[in-house]
């Protein structure tokens, strides 16, 4: 096996400790605080800084791709939580940090969904900022509007582009346009 093949296979089983988790999550914290997100995802220059902090911090050479691997992984368990919470009969537990409900509600969730079952007893320690990290990165139609849902019939002032509403105050005075 060569040196590349080597470090892919490596990479691709990269052993997340609960320290490694909690800093990866800091780090995107930071540059979601930052404004660095773009739609659902982070910027280029944002992972590259993640990584390089990453790397420095636990001395490890990974790469973007092992950090956009688990930035996949928080969001897919991200998802799982926030569905099971949007069903009846589920709600989030802040003191043991898990979702809780009812034996006979998991039951019957879980004969439809066996998938669920890894979240019935687990804990997801991150959530709360899990939530700032993806709460807005899909769409979920809950705030949609059609043309047909909107009145367009509503007492709407006009808009007076060019006068102003002073009489004394000349818009257009020492203004010139430049059209190439």
């Amino acid at each position: 096996m060569d040196c590349q093949t080597q470090l892919s296979f490596d990479r691709s089983r990269t052993h997340w400790t609960p320290a490694m988790e909690n800093y990866f999550i800091d780090l995107m914290l930071d540059q979601v605080h930052r404004g660095n997100r773009m739609g659902h995802t982070f910027n280029k220059q944002s992972w590259n800084d993640m990584v390089m902090m990453f790397n420095a911090n636990f001395g490890s050479p990974y790469d973007v791709n092992v950090l956009k691997s688990r930035y996949t992984n928080l969001w897919k368990q991200f998802n799982d939580i926030k569905n099971l919470l949007d069903q009846n009969g589920f709600y989030w537990d802040s003191r043991g940090q898990m979702v809780v409900a009812e034996k006979y509600v998991w039951e019957a969730y879980i004969k439809a969904h066996p998938d669920a079952q890894f979240y019935r007893n687990r804990t997801l320690v991150n959530f709360n900022d899990l939530c700032l990290i993806y709460a807005h990165t899909t769409a979920d139609g809950r705030y949609c509007l059609s043309s047909h849902d909107i009145d367009f019939d509503d007492d709407i002032q006009p808009l007076n582009v060019g006068m102003s509403q002073h009489p004394f105050i000349n818009l257009h005075e020492g203004y010139t346009s430049h059209w190439q």
